[in-house]
């Protein structure tokens, strides 16, 4: 005759006894493999938004300019304006065939002061670095430049930025392949800055930021780059400015890449921030603005983020007490 197993409730589960040691095991087991399980499911995630990234346009209304975001040619019209009010001179460094990759840089290259260089719109779905860019120079005075050269990169990937798409017309993606054994050949725009880059090593000496955006995100984060291994506090002031105006990610992975209190820290890659960090600038950032945020907010956030750059340039090298 079969006896008929009575089932244990929990609660009748003594700890020290073989059901509650028996109990325990298996609750551990099942831990290990929910905890594994969720830890694959984020990295898993994170890998997938590259393409999530990469595909679609995505285009948005500039309201106090009456336009879209991929109005390269009012942009560039614009830009040029500011250009002349500040005195910058612009270098034409090539003509890729959907227009020209311009680098504007104020006239006191050869003064003894601190030397950054700002650039953005390296994808195309990613447009508030480069308004946020012009707004920095409508809003700022040359007065400035007393202080710092100042070199200025607002548009890397045209043909991307047009479109609204992350990848330029041949599929390339225009942040990758400045390092020496890079994973992938540099893009016909990475080939144009490489081509420059004595100019543009000297020009980021002190420092490099580049202005990029994470569409699929609410909150922001940036990447930070010192020749420390701690944070310092050119780090935390540019998070700082950043949470300003979004919620940061407290921590997460992105694209493989741990993020701590909105900060992933001297992660190295083929980027031309990486490659600029890694070969001559004291420090670099590479600020995530939320795409999933309003447009003009991102714009406006770029906008004091240069600023929050230049100034902690300024305070690192002990020239006054950064921007007012």
């Amino acid at each position: 005759m079969r006896r008929r197993m009575r089932r244990v409730s929990r609660c009748a589960i003594v700890p020290g006894g073989a059901w509650g040691r028996c109990y325990s095991m298996r609750r551990q087991t099942l831990s290990k493999y929910v905890a594994s399980h969720r830890r694959f499911t984020l990295i898993k995630q994170s890998r997938s938004d590259i393409p999530r990234r990469e595909s679609g346009r995505h285009v948005w209304p500039v309201k106090e300019d009456d336009t879209q975001s991929n109005d390269i040619d009012f942009y560039k019209t614009a830009f040029r304006e500011q250009s002349r009010r500040w005195g910058l001179s612009e270098i034409i460094l090539s003509n890729t065939g959907d227009g020209e990759i311009s680098l504007y840089q104020s006239v006191n290259q050869g003064a003894d002061v601190p030397h950054v260089l700002i650039a953005a719109g390296f994808h195309g779905e990613e447009p508030a670095g480069c308004w946020g860019m012009l707004d920095f120079l409508r809003e700022g005075s040359p007065e400035l430049f007393d202080n710092v050269a100042v070199s200025f990169l607002p548009l890397v990937n045209l043909s991307g930025l047009r479109t609204g798409s992350r990848l330029n017309s041949l599929g390339q993606n225009p942040n990758r392949g400045f390092t020496k054994g890079a994973e992938v050949e540099p893009s016909i725009e990475g080939k144009v800055l490489l081509n420059y880059e004595t100019l543009l090593k000297n020009a980021a000496s002190h420092g490099v930021l580049c202005c990029h955006e994470d569409i699929l995100r609410h909150k922001a984060y940036l990447y930070t780059f010192e020749h420390a291994t701690r944070l310092g506090h050119f780090s935390v002031a540019l998070r700082d400015e950043l949470e300003r105006f979004f919620p940061v990610m407290e921590k997460e992975r992105v694209d493989g890449c741990e993020c701590e209190d909105g900060i992933i820290f001297n992660h190295f890659d083929s980027s031309f921030e990486s490659w600029l960090f890694s070969s001559c600038s004291d420090v670099a950032a590479c600020t995530e603005t939320p795409g999933l945020q309003p447009f003009a907010k991102r714009a406006e956030a770029n906008r004091y983020l240069i600023g929050a750059f230049i100034s902690s340039i300024l305070e690192r090298n002990s020239i006054g007490s950064g921007m007012s």
